[in-house]
């Protein structure tokens, strides 16, 4: 078995992602498939890439924080449209993961559910391997680096336009999939349980 995959394969841009919609967090093929036949689907997809992360090229064993990989929805974003398409799902690993999860990772910090220095290894490695394939940094990553007085030396993405609440949708395998959250109160609610 491979220790690291081949770079043709490699998707850093994977890590310029913008942040998923608030009215859509929470909604996604994992809670939509459930459990057993997500283990399915993400195990195929581990070894469909070699146990690589197809951000950063790391082996699963070889991975920092967490050994193993973690799978993770392509999508694509209609802000006029209030739409987001997955288009396909690919392994990362935890840091990775994390790094394209910024907003959530923001949220885990502010509730001490992970520290700073974890936090700011994590940005560092998201950082690092844009630089390396000349990406840009998102702005979720960027804003929460400022927070943390963390420097890096990549353009940052543009924000994405302001977005208006009621009619957000998933789409996935040609279902349309509605928001979980009716209002922005709603959400608000949600997200101070986590």
């Amino acid at each position: 078995m491979a220790e690291q995959m081949d770079n043709t394969y490699r998707m850093p841009e994977i890590l310029e992602q913008p942040l998923i919609p608030p009215p859509l967090h929470g909604l996604n093929p994992r809670n939509i498939m459930g459990r057993t036949a997500w283990d399915i689907l993400r195990k195929e997809i581990y070894a469909r890439h070699g146990y690589t992360c197809a951000a950063c090229g790391v082996y699963s064993r070889r991975a920092i924080l967490k050994r193993g990989l973690e799978a993770h929805e392509r999508y694509e974003i209609d802000y006029p449209g209030k739409r987001m398409v997955v288009t396909g799902m690919e392994p990362l690993c935890h840091a990775c993961h994390c790094f394209v999860h910024s907003g959530l990772l923001e949220v885990r910090l502010a509730k001490r559910q992970v520290s700073a220095e974890t936090v700011a290894i994590i940005l560092g490695h998201g950082s690092g391997v844009l630089k390396g394939s000349g990406g840009k940094m998102p702005p979720g990553a960027d804003l929460l680096c400022r927070k943390l007085k963390l420097k890096h030396d990549l353009k940052v993405q543009r924000h994405p336009p302001r977005l208006t609440w009621p009619g957000w949708v998933l789409e996935w395998e040609g279902e349309t999939y509605p928001s979980l959250y009716p209002s922005e109160a709603a959400w608000k609610k949600a997200m101070r349980s986590l």
